[in-house]
């Protein structure tokens, strides 16, 4: 396909944009909560907020550019191959005020010929299944090189047994996609559409696999930009968990656990049989395989470590009740259940409304937690269970060890401005910097026009509403269409009444203004 061949991509589907995306996975909060449930001791960097972290293949370097937003004292190195995305990610950071980030435009080999400083963390996402062996091999000799004793590096990648079932459906599209002729977005409408009209037919592979019919429905409200990035690479290989481990063994990386921490509870997804038959395998990387198997898992977010530390169990104990939380939702907002990728999970009413009640006061340790009489009745272990399923739901978030300092603060403010600035316009960053949670925390447009209102001391509705208007959008409410500007400025004035009594609060106690 002529989008993908030669060239300077690599084989990487070139002419389309990524998707531009936050991923809070390796922010250094939350890293050094997975770490600590799996006992290891996080790298001090971490907790002192004076790491060095890269972004190898950031798209849009939007993860990056947010948590340099949330973090100045540490430091941050992306890069990317695409300069659209690189040039798009320097004008934020300077727009933003960013002197501790550095966007690049390398291939992987141009940037491993670089020197620079020992990384305390190194992020691969969506990169590892998407690139060549020469690739894969080029970044564990970078990691071997730069990666700091104690560092750690996050990878994901589509995982074996799970993607299998979905093989087929790649082909379809890639093969439709090079028959086809046009501009690559309307190709790729094309091609699933063409899957939609087979599936429709039943039978062979689209009725013997669980999902498939459903996989292809949920495509129809993909971007271009994802489908293109997420199927059409040249390169798109399905990895058994231990054929990861054997690979990044080569720069001294071992598995630390799953970097979301709800994926570490086994319990959540095996029986207690099943947890047992994965026991018995004496390699660890063997024995996460078998629960991939048990579980037909499809996609991995892993975190390893070079030369880390074991905690004890008491060190462990300390460090999980030294750690902070805060609530990203309104405490009334916290449901009695969700629904995860294990089904649907009850949550007990005598730990999670005592729990939401005091972090509605504001971030907390566990141990300050647990000090509380209706949590300390619960237990060390429930409590902590509890933030686990709420910090991998994305209704808490771990947060910095120390309050919000001006640097800080002034930094975000900083970075947050320029964000805002652009949502003026219909595509900007989803995302603000979170200065508690060094870490950045998702709004909606209209939320970011009500900031930027603020900001600005202009009437939240009518700003919304101008730049809305000039995009020719319109709002709706219980089925009904807003259409005059009465309508819509009316509707606009009763979100901002509600943002006001219910989101504004939360954001501000992140350090969100």
């Amino acid at each position: 396909m002529g989008d993908r061949a030669g060239g300077w991509t690599d084989g990487y589907v070139g002419g389309i944009d990524y998707i531009r995306a936050f991923y809070r996975d390796w922010s250094p909060a939350l890293l050094s909560f997975a770490l600590t449930l799996r006992g290891w001791r996080p790298p001090d960097a971490l907790r002192d907020g004076r790491f060095t972290m890269a972004e190898l293949g950031c798209g849009h370097g939007l993860t990056s550019a947010v948590l340099a937003g949330a973090n100045p004292q540490a430091r941050f190195e992306a890069m990317d191959f695409n300069p659209a995305h690189i040039a798009g990610v320097r004008r934020l950071a300077g727009d933003g005020g960013l002197t501790n980030a550095l966007f690049l435009e390398d291939s992987f080999a141009e940037h491993a010929r670089r020197d620079g400083p020992p990384l305390d963390v190194a992020a691969l996402h969506g990169v590892w299944s998407w690139v060549s062996a020469e690739n894969r091999a080029i970044l564990v000799d970078l990691l071997r090189r730069r990666l700091a004793p104690g560092g750690i590096a996050f990878v994901s990648y589509n995982a074996l047994p799970g993607t299998l079932a979905h093989m087929p459906l790649r082909r379809l599209l890639v093969e439709r996609c090079a028959e086809e002729s046009g501009p690559l977005p309307e190709r790729i409408e094309r091609a699933v559409a063409f899957a939609a009209r087979l599936a429709a037919l039943g039978g062979g592979w689209f009725a013997g696999v669980e999902g498939v019919v459903e996989r292809i429905d949920s495509l129809r409200g993909k971007s271009a930009n994802y489908i293109a990035h997420e199927y059409l690479n040249r390169d798109w290989t399905a990895f058994y968990h231990a054929d990861v481990v054997r690979e990044l063994s080569a720069a001294k990386l071992e598995f630390a656990g799953a970097a979301v921490p709800m994926e570490q509870l086994d319990d959540l997804t095996l029986s207690p049989a099943a947890q047992a038959l994965a026991a018995e395998a004496g390699d660890p990387a063997q024995a996460e395989t078998l629960r991939d198997m048990l579980t037909n898992r499809s996609f991995r977010r892993d975190l390893f470590i070079k030369g880390g530390e074991r905690l004890s169990v008491a060190e462990r104990r300390q460090a999980l009740r030294a750690s902070r939380f805060a609530l990203l939702v309104p405490a009334d907002d916290l449901p009695e259940s969700a629904s995860t990728p294990v089904g649907r999970l009850p949550f007990p009413r005598a730990v999670h409304g005592p729990l939401a009640e005091a972090l509605a006061d504001g971030p907390q340790s566990v141990g300050a937690l647990l000090a509380r009489p209706a949590l300390a009745a619960q237990g060390d272990d429930a409590v902590v269970r509890a933030l686990v399923l709420l910090t991998s739901l994305g209704l808490v978030a771990p947060a910095l060890a120390e309050d919000v300092t001006g640097d800080r603060q002034a930094q975000a403010d900083r970075f947050n401005a320029a964000v805002l600035e652009r949502h003026r316009f219909d595509d900007a960053p989803g995302h603000l910097a979170a200065p508690l949670l060094g870490s950045g925390v998702a709004v909606s447009r209209i939320e970011a026009l009500f900031l930027l209102a603020a900001r600005r001391a202009e009437d939240p509705a009518e700003r919304a509403w101008t730049h809305l208007s000039a995009d020719g959008a319109r709002l709706g409410r219980d089925g009904h269409c807003c259409e005059s500007a009465e309508e819509n400025l009316a509707e606009l004035r009763r979100r901002h009444a509600a943002f006001t009594a219910r989101r504004l609060p939360v954001l501000t106690q992140l350090g969100v203004r």
